[in-house]
């Protein structure tokens, strides 16, 4: 019996002992849990901070505040242009771009950031793309940023800037097309939507012709040529036609020079034009149309408006 007992209490404590490293375990579990989270909280206002300062820069581009700008830097900042020129201290930095926006005051400039990485509690590497426009007219330009960024006094402020050359037309300078379109034509109706695949390399189109007679629809792709850094679409129709063109902007409006099969095996040829209005409505046209190398009756312009 005493055999039993000592067993018995033996397993009592093993059970005992278990629990309660158990419970530990839980409780250190749960803190650890609750520091992640507050420890990604804080990561998330930072995130959110390095952002506010992204597109009060963008602001004060556009505003053409030099003071502002320069506000936005450390005192010992550093501005590394896309032709290698270094400008050095915050008061330099605020002088370049006073006499730069002597020049040209009106630049439209958008940021758009493709990753935030924290290198220490108080500083982080910003990468991305910054597309810039002076004018409706002008050609938009692409080129590549990355920012380092200290906080100080609980402000995150630009350490050093560095821009690369300009990338020319790229697929980011047709996002203003992402979402839902229609437009009315004389014979029916046109909805199309676009939208981004899942890696970014493509904008995907889905449209829906409707007239009186039939209805068609189909898919396009709008990519960069690897071959030639230009863009090019691809595109698929339900009844078995197809089609590419290639893509460019002529300093008002954006050129597609297209060549395709209908589905009864006639090929064809066109130039669209769209021309943006402003970023809820464009127009849409073909011209120098060619069916089987017989020219046939151009498309006048169709107004497209954005659905909100």
């Amino acid at each position: 019996m005493k055999k039993r007992a000592c067993f018995l209490f033996c397993d009592s404590l093993v059970v005992t002992l278990a629990v309660g490293l158990l419970l530990t375990l839980d409780k250190t579990l749960v803190q650890a849990k609750a520091k992640d989270e507050v420890g990604d909280a804080k990561r998330k206002a930072d995130e959110d901070a390095i952002r506010k300062a992204s597109a009060d820069l963008s602001a004060a581009i556009e505003k053409g505040d030099a003071k502002a700008l320069a506000d936005l830097w450390t005192e010992e900042g550093e501005y590394i242009g896309a032709t290698g020129t270094a400008i050095h201290g915050r008061s330099a930095i605020e002088a370049a771009y006073a006499q730069n926006f002597a020049k040209d005051p009106r630049t439209k400039v958008e940021l758009n950031i493709d990753s935030i990485r924290f290198v220490s509690r108080a500083s982080a590497i910003v990468e991305g793309h910054a597309q810039s426009q002076k004018g409706k007219a002008d050609q938009p330009g692409s080129s590549r940023f990355s920012m380092l960024l200290a906080r100080e006094n609980g402000n995150w402020l630009i350490a050093l800037l560095r821009e690369w050359p300009d990338e020319g037309i790229t697929l980011r300078d047709m996002k203003w097309l992402i979402g839902t379109w229609t437009a009315k034509t004389q014979g029916g109706e046109i909805h199309t939507t676009y939208e981004w695949d899942e890696t970014k390399k493509f904008i995907r189109c889905r449209f829906t012709v409707k007239n009186k007679d039939n209805t068609v629809s189909g898919t396009q792709f709008i990519g960069r040529d690897p071959r030639t850094g230009n863009l090019r679409s691809w595109l698929f129709e339900s009844e078995g036609g197809f089609g590419e063109a290639e893509w460019s902007w002529d300093g008002k409006r954006w050129v597609q020079h297209a060549t395709g099969v209908q589905a009864d095996g006639d090929e064809v040829t066109a130039t669209n034009i769209l021309t943006p209005i402003d970023k809820d409505s464009f127009t849409w046209q073909s011209i120098d149309r060619t069916e089987d190398g017989e020219s046939i009756p151009n498309i006048p312009p169709v107004k497209v408006t954005r659905v909100k």
